[in-house]
Parts: C-alpha cells; structure tokens; sequence
C-alpha cells in the first residue's frame, strides 16, 4: 500500500487495482495520515473487492474507472471466478453476482453474472471468447437492499456478516467481540454460525437476512442467498 501513497505525495492522481477490503482499510490509514483524499469504487452498492483513487484535496473529484458487465456463463460463480482469473490479469477482477431480480417476492436468477472489472479486463474478457454486454439498468442492482448469491468459507458469523456486507472480515469480528452485532436478537459471539431465516444485525451496517443454504462448493465453501439492508 506504501507505493500507492508513495506515487501520490506531490499531487498526482493514483489509481490502484482491486483491492480486498483487509488492504482498503490499510490504504485509508495511510493515505490520511499523508492527507490525501480517498474514493473507492466498486461498481456494485455492497461491493466488497474496490479500486481506491488516491488525490490531493485540491482536486474536487474523481471519475469511477470500474465497469458493470452481465457475462452469460455456463456455471456457479465460484467456477466463473475461476475462469476470469485465468483470463485476466492480476487486479482488474472486481466483485462478482448472480444476476438475481425481485418479481413478486419470489427470486429469479436470469442466467447471467453481473461481472466488476476495468477497461482493460473488458477488452480481455471479449478476447476469450466469452458472451459478454452492457447490463440494462434495470439488472443493475441500485438499491443498498437487495437479495444476492454470496460464496462464503465458513457459516461463521464473522465470515458471512463480512462478505454480506462488504467489509474485512478483521472489521466484522472486531465488531462481534465489541458486542455490535446480535443474531437472533442476542448479542453474537465469535463462535456462533448462522443457518436458514437467522437475522444478522450489526450496528452501523444493517441487517442481513440468511433466506437460504443453497449448499456447498467443491472447494467446502458454502452458497448462501442472503438478503442485506445496509445501514
């Protein structure tokens, strides 16, 4: 995160590949202490994995550089990221979801992922030969509450409130030991994991929903379809 900072002492613009949200916080911390100006796009409203733009505070604002793409793919979103990793180059790969709309009060998945990345993986998407467009904007999520597909490593409360959320699993379970977070109404402990129809509330977030364990990946990763209303 040092050469990030490093490249924008003197006033210069500085924009960092993807991030997770572990190496987001750091470069905040960094990047104020040097009094730099942060934003973070993710192309996505809970988005999780960002591009930080570091820039004096002379300069009034910056531009989002990430892109929303809907990618057509034969697979789960753990075999697609897969897939784009082999393609792309380190970095440009952001967040990724399941196409998923609201229609009256059921959940559809329309058969495409809705793909976060920049410019240059784009163009390299294109080139594997993969089917790929400008989403509508209606199949853009816009709302901070939304039903979405999350592939988590553990039914911990730490790991799924993190990913649900878009926030460092360290920043969630700092939150758990301070007591922010209750599930089922009692205050949640480190230890406990979450199963159908439990409510996460974490203060200063919002409250997360586990409407379904859809099961697990062959990697022993576990596919939840939560519904999140932040804070």
């Amino acid at each position: 995160m040092h050469e990030y900072v490093s490249k924008a002492r003197g006033g210069r613009v500085v924009q960092t590949p993807f991030l997770e949200p572990e190496s987001q916080e750091e470069l905040r911390r960094l990047a104020k202490q040097e009094g730099l100006q942060v934003a973070a796009f993710g192309g996505l409203p809970l988005a999780e994995r960002k591009v930080m733009v570091l820039y004096p505070e002379e300069v009034p604002q910056v531009s989002d550089p990430t892109r929303v793409l809907l990618v057509r793919f034969a697979g789960d979103l753990e075999r697609l990221e897969d897939t784009l990793r082999e393609i792309m180059e380190p970095g440009l790969l952001g967040d990724l979801e399941a196409c998923v709309s609201l229609r009256e009060g059921s959940v559809e998945v329309e058969g495409g992922f809705l793909v976060v990345t920049l410019p240059k993986g784009h163009k390299a998407l294109i080139e594997a030969g993969l089917e790929v467009r400008e989403p509508t904007p209606g199949e853009i999520p816009q709302s901070r509450e939304r039903v979405r597909s999350v592939v988590v490593p553990s039914l911990r409360v730490d790991a799924v409130g993190a990913k649900g959320f878009g926030v460092s699993r360290n920043y969630f379970a700092q939150g758990v030991k301070a007591g922010k977070v209750k599930l089922g109404g009692k205050t949640a402990a480190g230890k406990d994991e979450v199963k159908e129809g439990d409510t996460l509330l974490a203060e200063g977030l919002g409250v997360l929903t586990v409407r379904k364990v859809l099961g697990s990946t062959k990697r022993g990763n576990y596919k939840l379809e939560v519904e999140v209303h932040k804070g």
